[in-house]
């Protein structure tokens, strides 16, 4: 059975540009950040865009909001990154990601530098754009729209560690330069974003065509 769902796997995720490699359930999972999301899990992808899904939304759609790589402060070494909402900070400088063996990587038209980082409870998803040697996380896994029934979007998520149910878009609660980003269950003690202001999403994996 699970030889027969992982060959119907790339049917199922043929919104990526690039095809995903034939890689065996044991594999999967065998690698801590695909660890429990069954045989629809991934985790090497390329050239795809992020948005923030919740069907409750009064201007939900299937799609979702587009998520961006937005601006959370900066050193002279290095400069520190979120996934913002395009409406919210309007740039694109990494237009798409990939993402190679459990790492994100926004992909960047000047080929800079950037990593991701670690995620632990209240955190905001993040990376690290740097000069310096910098090594990514392996937290990030793809999970297949593989409901028989028919409930899902179509399109896949994104989970991290192993988790794709609790991701919150929260506002930063800087008024004067107000971003909405994605956090991963949120802290109520947290000073970085209004804790009020998150609700929960899903973030899906939307493919170029």
């Amino acid at each position: 059975m699970i030889a027969a769902a992982l060959a119907l796997l790339p049917l199922t995720l043929g919104v990526f540009a690039s095809p995903l490699p034939d890689i065996s359930a044991r594999q999967i999972f065998l690698k801590p950040w695909c660890s429990g999301l069954g045989v629809g899990a991934f985790d090497v992808a390329y050239n795809f865009t992020l948005a923030a899904y919740n069907s409750t939304l009064p201007n939900s759609n299937t799609t979702g909001v587009p998520l961006v790589v937005g601006w959370n402060g900066a050193t002279e070494e290095a400069e520190l990154k979120v996934l913002s909402t395009y409406a919210s900070y309007p740039y694109n400088d990494f237009p798409t990601f990939s993402m190679v063996n459990g790492t994100l990587h926004p992909n960047s038209p000047n080929n800079l530098s950037i990593v991701d980082n670690v995620v632990s409870d209240g955190d905001e998803p993040s990376f690290l754009q740097t000069n310096e040697p910098a090594t990514a996380a392996q937290i990030y896994c793809g999970v297949a729209d593989t409901d028989p029934a028919g409930g899902g979007t179509g399109f896949p998520e994104l989970a991290v560690n192993s988790d794709t149910d609790s991701f919150f878009l929260c506002s930063t609660g800087d008024y004067r330069f107000a971003q909405n980003n994605i956090v991963y269950k949120p802290n109520l003690n947290s000073y970085s974003y209004n804790y009020s202001s998150c609700y929960p999403v899903k973030i899906q994996i939307i493919g170029l065509f």
